[in-house]
């Protein structure tokens, strides 16, 4: 330490690269510039370095430069008159010598004799040559957003309290999946595959897209990885299952999605595609339906909405829960009756089965029953005053269940 003490006192007395103009020539952007006596030339592509130093004096835009930045591909270049003036850069922001901004500089050194320069890290002495600096690439880098952390982690553990994924008795379920049910599966996959590529496709031209359905893509891959890397004999049911109702979620949402504004942004390709792999997989859950075991799985959420309604967070004392069961079987026979036939009361319990009972006030002072209740769509529900993305996609998915089951009677 003291010897890097005695070369930097010596260097500041004799200030050896004093007349440093008269050895090189700097050219920024293809033009000369004309140096003043300097004793060292600084060449920066980011605002700061050594833990927050400012070399170039500031952030701010002027009348003169643009304010410097890590990814705007243009150089500083600021003039070195003495070490003092380096180490007091460590301290305040002084107003450097501003060069030149530029994209390319060029540094001639002429003469005999090198000249030191320093690149991040150990210096060297350069020979008599040019230098040429400009931006070649950029790498690309990953960051942490926290609150989108939080905000996915809220949501999915919401959703694991409400809408539990229906898994049918263990007694139901084969040890191993047959031939013919491995094939189904497989099919299944691979139009859920197209499903997603169609989806990342689209989101590249349309963010909202990416933005509104990165979760329930996430989980449909991670599902998916966990089946298709085991052997169909290594497979277990709970896992097809758990793809089923992933892909099922994403399904609902996409359709949600393009029932909007959405489908009026995506180009005619798209919009063809992102139907066509909509289709395909619709087609694939009709087919697995045709399993015993999967079928409580593609259900509707309304055949599961007495499970959901009787997993409460608190532990019931029996006078309540018979009580509670009680009221399945009152709301189970007030559902049993067609749709077109309900009143505000039975509109007023679905909500309930919807976990929705704030809205139950709403709906009846405006006297929807069910044949309006089936033709509600989201422009409609706004002006009913549901304003929150994550009830209104409920509602209208069991709108559309509704209007399924309804159709499968009548057949």
């Amino acid at each position: 330490m003291m010897w890097y003490g005695v070369l930097g006192t010596k260097e500041l007395l004799h200030r050896t690269y004093k007349n440093l103009e008269q050895r090189v020539l700097l050219e920024c952007d293809g033009r000369p510039i004309p140096l003043p006596s300097l004793q060292g030339i600084a060449v920066l592509n980011i605002p700061s370095y050594a833990g927050g130093t400012n070399f170039w004096g500031g952030t701010k835009e002027d009348d003169t430069f643009t304010a410097p930045s890590f990814d705007d591909k243009i150089l500083e270049v600021v003039a070195v008159f003495g070490s003092i003036q380096m180490a007091v850069s460590r301290v305040i922001n002084l107003q450097h010598h501003r060069i030149a901004q530029c994209r390319t500089v060029r540094i001639t050194i002429l003469g005999e004799e090198g000249v030191p320069v320093q690149v991040d890290g150990e210096a060297w002495v350069q020979r008599p040559g040019f230098i040429r600096i400009l931006h070649k690439n950029r790498s690309q880098t990953l960051t942490r957003d926290r609150a989108f952390e939080s905000t996915l982690k809220s949501w999915e553990n919401k959703q694991r309290c409400e809408f539990p994924p229906p898994q049918p008795p263990l007694s139901s379920q084969p040890e191993i999946l047959s031939e013919e049910e491995a094939s189904l599966v497989s099919d299944f996959g691979q139009a859920a595959g197209a499903l997603i590529h169609s989806i990342r496709e689209g989101a590249q031209s349309h963010p909202p897209l990416e933005q509104e359905l990165a979760h329930a893509v996430n989980a449909s891959c991670k599902s998916m990885d966990q089946v298709y890397s085991k052997t169909p004999q290594a497979l277990s049911c709970l896992l097809v299952l758990q793809m089923v109702g992933d892909v099922k979620a994403l399904l609902s949402e996409t359709e949600l999605l393009l029932a909007g504004n959405m489908s009026m942004q995506l180009d005619a390709p798209q919009q063809q595609q992102l139907d066509s792999a909509l289709l395909s997989v619709d087609q694939q859950l009709r087919r697995l339906a045709d399993v015993p075991w999967m079928s409580p799985a593609i259900e509707g959420p309304l055949t599961d909405f007495s499970k959901r309604s009787r997993s409460a967070k608190f532990r019931l004392v029996p006078k309540f829960k018979k009580e509670k069961n009680n009221k399945n079987r009152e709301t189970s026979t007030c559902l049993s009756l067609p749709v077109h036939q309900w009143g505000t009361e039975e509109v007023g319990i679905w909500l309930d089965f919807l976990c929705l009972s704030e809205y139950k006030d709403i709906f009846v002072g405006h006297d929807v029953r069910g044949a309006e209740l089936i033709h509600l769509e989201r422009r409609d529900l706004k002006d009913l005053g549901v304003t929150k993305v994550g009830h209104m996609k409920r509602i209208l998915q069991g709108i559309r269940e509704l209007n399924r089951n309804s159709s499968a009677s009548e057949a």
